[in-house]
């Protein structure tokens, strides 16, 4: 699985900003479909006869056509927002419309930048905790924080050696790590908008990933680009240090900035909405949930899958996540469960290669996965031990530990 999503599918979608088209037909989409379900087997371990959309279901794989149209609005967004992208009325432009339809936010500016290459810094920046959290002496410390709630967002900086408190709100599109950055650009206008000169300035903030991404040699975010300039400034006249503090560790300081940036999240944002310019990762993000839309609405109006959609009814993420720690005989018995496509008499019967449905515990009814696990009488006393009080197959297929454990008892699934 990872080396499909990880290496293989990336290969497939290569320039898919130019030929994502192809997508729409028919004969193209099956062409996808068969390579995806290469992969979706070889993860499983399942019958030849599982279908292709109950696999993708199970494993979190949108349908390929889909995948590949997601990552073609991302590039057409990312492009846009470099300036890169041309006038030109092409069929493939038509990504790019569908996006901003779907989230009209997406043309609102973003923090995408051409890539700026950084090697000298009139700033510091240290990543490893101080023992004491004082301020030394002759030295300005300024402490900063950012915070991201259900109502909203916000910055805040502390220092009462400049006597500033400052709670900024910054609207519920900012995440946390813009959050954190602009709260040092706060810091560093504070301290130009006093003129401070000659003295040594401590920035404390507890964002490793704000201070990794000041510290790297290219810069691909205007926020970080901007903080970076902001940090310059100050530095040209001062010797200045970013240096990381854990959080909630205790400092008076960085409880403060804390409290302060969280009173900024949960106050009303005033001014364009978004307040910054949106991170690239949201604009991804609304791609993907548009894609997992798509996938469900798919999944629920489909004709065939019976079994699975009474089982799952809805692409789960969760069930995603707990059939991929499994390994790959354990995942090969669950997905068989789910589908209904498993070595038991009815299918087996239905492809041929048994003379009877019949169940071989109690001989009165067909060998299903729902007749062994809900009724069959032969197994009662393991029903019963192993799965208790079980009322439906979407039930007993949640609890992966005790259902491997029940066909383990019986031994009817061994390969």
């Amino acid at each position: 699985m990872w080396l499909y999503t990880a290496v293989i599918r990336p290969i497939i979608a290569y320039g898919a900003v130019v030929w994502w088209p192809r997508t729409k037909l028919t004969t193209a989409r099956n062409k996808l479909q068969r390579f995806q379900r290469l992969a979706s087997i070889a993860t499983t371990g399942c019958m030849r006869t599982t279908p292709s959309e109950a696999l993708e279901v199970l494993l979190g794989l949108p349908p390929l056509d889909l995948f590949i149209q997601q990552e073609a609005a991302s590039a057409a967004v990312r492009l846009k927002s470099l300036n890169l992208w041309g006038a030109s009325n092409g069929a493939h432009t038509m990504i790019l419309r569908n996006a901003i339809e779907y989230q009209p936010l997406m043309m609102a500016p973003n923090d995408r930048v051409p890539k700026v290459y950084i090697f000298n810094r009139k700033y510091n920046i240290q990543l490893v905790e101080e023992e004491n959290d004082w301020s030394r002496i002759h030295e300005l410390r300024i402490y900063t924080d950012g915070s991201k709630t259900k109502t909203g967002s916000g910055a805040g900086v502390y220092s009462p050696e400049i006597n500033t408190h400052i709670s900024t709100a910054l609207g519920e599109y900012s995440s946390i790590y813009q959050c954190e950055c602009f709260a040092i650009i706060q810091a560093a206008n504070a301290v130009a908008k006093r003129r401070i000169t000659n003295q040594e300035i401590r920035i404390v903030s507890d964002s490793a990933a704000v201070l990794r991404a000041l510290d790297s040699k290219t810069i691909q975010s205007g926020l970080i680009l901007e903080c970076h300039r902001a940090l310059e400034v100050i530095g040209s006249n001062n010797l200045v240090t970013l240096q990381w503090i854990k959080g909630h560790s205790g400092s008076l300081g960085n409880d403060a900035a804390d409290e302060l940036a969280r009173k900024g999240s949960d106050q009303k944002a005033t001014g364009p909405i978004p307040m910054l310019p949106l991170p690239f990762g949201q604009l991804r993000s609304w791609m993907r949930q548009k894609t997992r839309t798509q996938h469900a609405e798919q999944w629920a109006n489909t004709s065939t899958c019976r079994h699975s959609r009474e089982v799952v009814p809805h692409p789960d993420a969760r069930l995603t996540k707990r059939l991929l720690t499994l390994n790959r005989a354990s995942l090969r018995i669950i997905v068989g469960n789910i589908t209904g496509h498993c070595p038991l008499n009815k299918h087996l019967h239905v492809i041929g290669k048994t003379d009877s449905p019949l169940c071989r515990g109690c001989l009165s009814a067909e060998e299903t996965v729902a007749h062994v696990i809900l009724e069959c009488e032969g197994v009662n006393t393991q029903r019963a031990q192993i799965l208790k009080t079980t009322r439906s197959l979407r039930e007993a297929c949640g609890d992966t530990r005790r259902i491997l454990r029940f066909w383990a008892e019986l031994g009817w699934l061994d390969p």
